[in-house]
């Protein structure tokens, strides 16, 4: 029984019901594969980046000119000029249409304005404009890499939990078989009583493990299914493995799959994107001390007449050129200066406490990862010396040299060893995904 128990637990041992036509496989890279087309958070920051990249459009654009038109028309129904003769109208010659109390007024109009010189208010614009862009950028690649480390932890969670059912339900065949062999004997008066109440105790006991473990089981993999973007009651058989057999090549897939190449953390990155902001949006509330230089022309047509279409257009047309001073404006500018310099100043903090907080999650990192591989070593020499003691165990109490309790105590340490090997082995994985994925992760993604 004990070769079968082993054997269930690390050769993958997967029981699919009567609906296994219906069971979907599904592979960690799968996984990630899957979360990545579906995660909301991914599709929030791709978006954040278009709408970063229209910010710099919009920044540029006062780079250049601006062209506005209208066309209106003004019925006047009662004017002040109906009672005023402009000269002897025997005296006047030709068509002559002044302006004034027309009852039909007909305009087209097209202003063009370009700035010469805006006291660099645009530049400093685009500065922060594409400070947020790069900025986004950074978050895209922040958001897959925390996505990839969700997946690898709701995966491993539930394969972790499928372990401890399958350990759990063997161990229960076990104990049902000791059970029945201790109710046989005592039917044969050849064994006490007190084995037999201890048997049925261990066996009630395994069968309450089994069913908390299977709960958890279930929550693991619902958990894991929302985060795929699968139908919550659709059956999954996890192909991956718990053991570190192919670790290295799961660490490559994961890292592919973040977009994660060699380079300083992107915490520190953004940091450092955020200053750049920061210095631009000094820039620009300086900028609103400068004056500002810009040239223009209206041009515009006009007609009196009812049918315009059919009559001459009369002509405007001016070019100028405008210059803006600031003078005084209650110290707005100035109180404005001063926020943003104190904005600049909280964002170099930040940045310094940014790359001391990447610097001692880089070490913890490195430490979780010693750790792991540490009590993954002693639980494999734990399982080995638990399935010999084990085995010792059965033969003693099947020739009659030890004490059912002995037996029931000899399983247990097996059923935990099997146990902490498989939560060693998740912690390994996720232990070594989390340090290859830091330099992507925000600060305290850990």
């Amino acid at each position: 029984m004990v070769r079968f128990l082993v054997a269930a637990c690390f050769c993958g041992f997967v029981w699919v019901g009567p609906a296994a036509a219906q069971t979907a496989s599904l592979s960690f890279e799968e996984a990630v594969d899957a979360a990545e087309r579906t995660a909301e958070s991914v599709v929030v920051a791709r978006a954040n980046v278009d709408r970063a990249h229209a910010q710099v459009g919009v920044a540029r654009a006062g780079y250049m000119p601006t062209v506005n038109g209208s066309l209106a028309y003004q019925r006047t129904l009662a004017s002040e000029f109906d009672d005023i003769m402009f000269g002897d109208p025997t005296m006047m010659t030709g068509d002559v249409k002044l302006p004034f109390g027309q009852p039909n007024n007909w305009r087209v109009n097209v202003q063009v304005s370009q700035p010469i010189f805006d006291g660099f208010r645009t530049r400093s614009a685009v500065s922060a404009a594409e400070a947020g862009m790069r900025l986004s950028q950074l978050d895209v690649k922040s958001t897959r890499a925390q996505v990839v480390l969700q997946v690898a932890r709701a995966y491993y969670e539930a394969a972790l939990a499928e372990r401890q059912v399958e350990i759990a339900e063997v161990t229960l065949q076990q104990a049902e078989q000791t059970y029945s062999e201790n109710e046989l004997g005592f039917k044969q008066g050849a064994t006490p009583e007190f084995d037999l109440v201890r048997a049925e105790v261990a066996r009630d006991n395994q069968r309450t493990l089994v069913v908390q473990f299977r709960v958890q089981r279930d929550i693991a993999f619902v958990h894991l299914r929302r985060l795929i973007g699968v139908p919550l009651d659709r059956p999954l058989a996890l192909t991956s493995k718990l053991e570190p057999d192919d670790l290295d090549a799961m660490i490559a897939m994961a890292r592919r799959a973040a977009g994660i190449a060699a380079g300083n953390r992107l915490a520190v990155a953004q940091a450092k994107e955020v200053v750049a902001a920061r210095e631009a949006s000094v820039d620009l509330a300086r900028a609103d001390r400068l004056p500002v230089l810009a040239t223009g022309t209206d041009f515009g047509l006009v007609n009196y007449e009812n049918q315009p279409f059919n009559s001459q257009w009369r002509t405007n047309w001016t070019l100028g050129v405008t210059l803006t001073l600031p003078i005084f404006d209650g110290f707005r500018r100035q109180m404005q200066v001063k926020s943003s310099q104190a904005d600049l100043a909280s964002a170099r903090a930040q940045l310094q406490n940014t790359r001391e907080v990447s610097d001692v999650e880089t070490a913890q990192a490195r430490a979780n990862v010693e750790a792991s591989k540490t009590q993954l070593e002693n639980s494999v020499r734990t399982v080995k010396q638990a399935k010999r003691a084990y085995e010792i165990a059965e033969l003693r109490f099947s020739q009659g040299a030890s004490t059912h309790l002995e037996l029931v105590d000899a399983r247990v340490q097996l059923e935990q060893a099997l146990l902490i090997q498989a939560r060693s082995a998740r912690d390994m994985r996720i232990a070594r995904l989390a340090e290859e994925l830091l330099p992507a992760l925000p600060l305290g993604g850990l």
